[in-house]
């Protein structure tokens, strides 16, 4: 097996320091979690921006704030987040990507996130995704291609076959969101045998469904993606740092004898090169 991409998604844009106080939400404090992290076997970072109330925002000084500081004390690949759930415009979803990361999220369809309350919809047109596709195929940024469900994957292909997405295709397997794809084995599985040929995929599973995801990724070939942002408990009950979760990965993928990509070898295994 290629070496595992170890990808930290430290923040996102749901959980608050009221729910853990291990949040990062301040640049410098994304910055010091993005230099534990890469010590303990990350190579991507996936990076959401908060405001000083810790509303999730798409400010592009924000954003060049926090990556400047991630690049001087790391080698970690940036990848922005261009979510839409706080009903951003399609302009305002792409302004993170005036920084220049090496990659940026990129939702190719619609759901609802039918577990928070009041629920809300996830919502990505057609025209929204090939926008934000052509944006960072004009500034030759790697797109992630997240898939929630089955059709998230095909859409993607439709990308590629609009030559809107350079290969290797990346995409990220989203396991386990209320409203999205179970996080089953058999599930798992089967979002793999729809991937085209020579993808490159990263496994995300969401709250419970992390830990097994995250094992079954390990050890079929897959790359991995843990963070407060998908699950903020260790284990039951127990709260803990970004840093944690990567370190177990890192132990369970040397357990199962499969080494840890370093962010030169990520860059190889994605067709990247180091932004200067």
């Amino acid at each position: 097996m290629e070496k595992l991409i170890i990808t930290v998604a430290p923040t996102g844009s749901v959980p608050a320091k009221k729910d853990t106080p291990y949040l990062p939400t301040t640049p410098d404090e994304i910055a010091e979690t993005a230099y534990l992290c890469e010590q303990e076997g990350a190579s991507v970072i996936h990076v959401h921006c908060r405001d000083e109330n810790e509303r999730p925002t798409s400010d592009s000084h924000l954003f060049k704030e926090t990556v400047d500081k991630i690049r001087k004390r790391t080698k970690l690949l940036v990848m922005v987040s261009t979510s839409g759930v706080a009903g951003k415009s399609d302009e305002e979803r792409a302004q993170p990507l005036v920084v220049k990361p090496e990659m940026a999220s990129l939702t190719t369809g619609s759901l609802n996130f039918a577990g928070r309350k009041p629920s809300i919809v996830y919502l990505n047109s057609w025209e929204t995704v090939t926008f934000l596709a052509e944006k960072m195929h004009q500034l030759k940024i790697k797109p992630e291609l997240e898939a929630f469900d089955i059709g998230f994957i095909h859409q993607g292909i439709k990308l590629l076959r609009q030559e809107l997405v350079e290969k290797p295709p990346l995409f990220q397997l989203v396991m386990g969101v209320d409203g999205g794809i179970p996080g089953t084995i058999d599930n798992l599985l089967h979002m793999t045998r729809q991937l085209p040929e020579n993808s490159v995929y990263t496994v995300a599973g969401v709250g419970r469904s992390q830990l097994n995801m995250t094992n079954l990724s390990i050890g079929i070939g897959g790359h991995v993606r843990v963070g407060l942002e998908d699950n903020i408990y260790y284990s039951k009950g127990q709260l803990a740092p970004n840093e944690d979760f990567v370190a177990r990965v890192k132990h369970m993928a040397e357990t199962l004898g499969r080494d840890v990509a370093t962010p030169e070898d990520a860059r190889v295994i994605l067709g990247l090169k180091r932004k200067k």
